[in-house]
């Protein structure tokens, strides 16, 4: 596997199969890069909000969906058939999640 970021601090996680997935604009990083590039992004100041139980339910909910959501792109890249919509939409779900999990953090 190898780590690329975008111009964004994207982190992408390439295997040499998908080599054909990777942008001219990405920059390849080791993996203590990517390892500091992450907790950057999981410590980025948010704002504390007061979470009802049904916020909470809800969130808890949605971040199930997400893992039934992930599953069929992550298929895809286990067998090596992924596409690029495949990767992005694990990055996004992935975002997602992210965010989620900082506000139940944050309650």
């Amino acid at each position: 596997m190898k780590f690329f970021k975008d111009h964004h601090n994207e982190i992408y996680v390439i295997s040499d199969a998908q080599m054909h997935l990777v942008r001219p604009d990405w920059i390849e990083i080791t993996e203590k890069q990517r390892e500091a590039l992450l907790s950057q992004q999981d410590h980025a100041d948010l704002e504390p909000e007061v979470l009802t139980e049904q916020q909470i339910s809800a969130i808890k909910e949605r971040l199930l969906e997400i893992d039934v959501e992930s599953i069929r792109p992550l298929r895809a890249i286990a067998t090596d058939t992924a596409q690029y919509y495949d990767h992005q939409k694990l990055k996004t779900l992935n975002q997602e999640r992210v965010q989620l999990l900082r506000l139940l953090k944050n309650k």
